[in-house]
């Protein structure tokens, strides 16, 4: 009877588990993964050591292809080591399942990931990271949605995890200056006061290695800071408990007041759009109100106490209630113009 099993290599050389080293004993044949993480020259020699056990290097297209892992599974013990916690890749999860439905045996033997290490090395409350944002080389030129999800993080409080690219074969990935200056063009186009040359982040690099690098500061100063090869990850934080100030202040040696929130000045969509649509609705509403007779009027009281209650219910932070109310003084002056009464320039 076959087996697969997933072994978690951990974070750097020495990151295997007792029972990871104990499944590949009794596996007959493991393939080793690299793909995300540049090769460590003991890597391979120190876990041969361990389990006594020869290896084969594959690339991420045999894994994402696994017909051959299938195949092999289903007669013998097949191990497939991967840096980091096996199930954090989607492509391995898709490979367990596709080996349960030919009614394969799967193990997951867990092991440190990035995920849990960036909040351990940042000295952060690992409770208060939110959704996670790769940044890969096609994305870095416009990081709409890594700009939206970023946004969300912060309105929320939230601290947020960037991993940055980096594919083995080509040798090439995504730099923390690369990820810096594509959010800040996403902030050039959505203009929320999401990031800015002052925006407080922390740089992680080769977690887990002797040659590990933590470096902190505002997006102008790592956007010039040499924190070495790959991989890196970023972390920008949100809303800072005091002892996460007193944390990353210690561990990056940094005076606390220069440790920053970067949740305090962050813009909600509503506080961006709300102002310019009232502005947009006030100048249109007193261009019109002079060539209008006084059987119009009652329009125009309308449409203006909606933009009155737009302008209130955007104070007391209702969002929804502002913008349906700045589009309801928008459309009755529409309405005039669809009609014929009077021509509006918007």
């Amino acid at each position: 009877m076959g087996r697969l099993s997933f072994v978690g290599l951990g974070l750097g050389a020495k990151g295997i588990t007792l029972q990871g080293v104990e499944e590949m004993v009794g596996s007959d044949v493991i393939y080793l993964e690299y793909y995300t993480t540049p090769h460590e020259p003991q890597l391979l020699k120190q876990v041969q050591s361990a389990t006594g056990k020869s290896f084969t290097v594959v690339d991420r297209q045999f894994v994402e292809d696994g017909t051959r892992i299938l195949a092999e599974s289903l007669t013998r013990k097949v191990v497939l080591a991967v840096l980091g916690d096996p199930m954090i890749a989607t492509t391995h999860n898709e490979l367990r399942v596709r080996a349960i439905r030919q009614g394969v045996e799967t193990r997951v033997i867990h092991s440190a990931t990035i995920v849990s290490a960036a909040a351990s090395a940042s000295g952060l409350h690992s409770y208060k990271f939110s959704r996670t944002i790769t940044v890969t080389r096609e994305t870095v030129p416009k990081l709409a949605q890594a700009y939206q999800v970023l946004h969300e993080n912060l309105l929320e409080g939230a601290h947020t995890l960037l991993l940055l690219e980096y594919d083995v074969q080509s040798g090439e990935g995504v730099t923390p200056a690369d990820a810096i200056a594509g959010l800040l063009l996403a902030e050039g186009s959505f203009k929320r006061g999401v990031v800015s040359e002052g925006t407080f982040a922390l740089v992680l690099s080769r977690l887990g290695r002797g040659d590990a690098s933590l470096v902190a500061g505002t997006f102008a100063d790592l956007s010039r800071r040499d924190v070495g090869g790959p991989p890196h990850c970023v972390v920008i934080p949100g809303k800072l408990h005091f002892t996460e100030v007193e944390a990353v202040a210690a561990i990056f040696s940094l005076e606390e007041p220069k440790v920053g929130s970067n949740s305090d000045k962050v813009l909600r969509t509503a506080q961006t759009l709300v102002p310019k649509y009232v502005a947009k609705t006030k100048r249109a509403l007193d261009s019109v109100r002079a060539r209008l007779g006084p059987q119009y009027e009652h329009v125009l009281e309308n449409a203006e106490l909606y933009m009155k209650d737009a302008e209130s219910f955007l104070a007391n932070g209702e969002d929804e209630m502002a913008m349906l109310s700045i589009g309801y003084a928008e459309g009755l002056l529409d309405s005039l113009s669809f009609a014929g009464v009077v021509k509006i320039d918007w």
